[in-house]
């Protein structure tokens, strides 16, 4: 794709916000790609993956894009698989990063609850100590501890409400696993190679589940790469952004 005529629409995780994708932003600007980052962070609970893509589509409007390149890590990879099945027409091609496609089990859906429980009792900061050692691998924690302090800084700008109401909508999210074979657009899956919430053998499946789906592993980084590593991260999606 000719960077001059492609949008890159970035779909943020949980609980971060579009702040995380600045070093993508900076770096594919300046390749010549307008970038498109809306703020997923919802008031109403529960904020379904719905909202989120309705919200995603109205950026998309404002700026005037007709159809993105539409990269979604983690809870953005939720949001992403909303926005294919509901305006497939804005979709031109997907990267899923450090996402899945099934649904929480009932373990998941209640460990959810009780966060979004304890995040309106006692702030973001339960958030955080419950996820950065999560999201972020022990190598980037011993080697790169500046990309976990901004991991850090990041989360604990959202506002409680909003955190809460995240974790309630992914809580209800369904299965997209039988879409996967009916995806026809390019598709990247990424995924760090320390992930320890959405493992690489997870990522395989997912992109051996989807047609010429190609598979891209970032080493030593953990459920947010792109933060991590955003150097490999951005040569990572650049060169498959060059193919496509």
């Amino acid at each position: 794709m000719r960077p001059n005529e492609t949008t890159l629409l970035f779909l943020h995780g949980f609980p971060l916000s579009p702040e995380m994708w600045a070093p993508q932003k900076e770096a594919f600007e300046a390749l010549g790609y307008r970038t498109v980052i809306p703020d997923l962070r919802l008031d109403d609970s529960p904020a379904t993956m719905e909202a989120m893509a309705d919200v995603a589509v109205a950026a998309l409007d404002e700026a005037g894009a007709a159809k993105a390149v539409v990269v979604g890590l983690s809870m953005g990879g939720y949001v992403a698989f909303t926005l294919l099945e509901r305006y497939p027409e804005r979709v031109a091609a997907l990267a899923l990063v450090d996402t899945k496609a099934e649904a929480d089990t009932e373990e998941g859906k209640a460990g959810r609850r009780k966060l979004a429980e304890n995040v309106l009792a006692e702030g973001a900061r339960v958030a955080v100590d419950a996820m950065l050692g999560k999201l972020v691998s022990k190598t980037t924690l011993e080697l790169r501890p500046e990309a976990a302090r901004e991991a850090e800084r990041i989360m604990l700008t959202a506002k409680p409400a909003a955190i809460a109401a995240a974790a309630l909508g992914m809580a209800e999210r369904p299965d997209r696993t039988p879409m996967l074979a009916d995806i026809r657009v390019p598709t990247l899956v990424v995924v760090g190679e320390d992930d320890a919430i959405t493992p690489p053998d997870l990522a395989r499946r997912m992109a051996s589940a989807i047609p010429r789906a190609e598979l891209r592993i970032v080493p030593e980084a953990g459920h947010l790469p792109n933060v991590e590593r955003p150097e490999a991260f951005n040569e990572t999606l650049s060169a498959w952004l060059s193919n496509i």
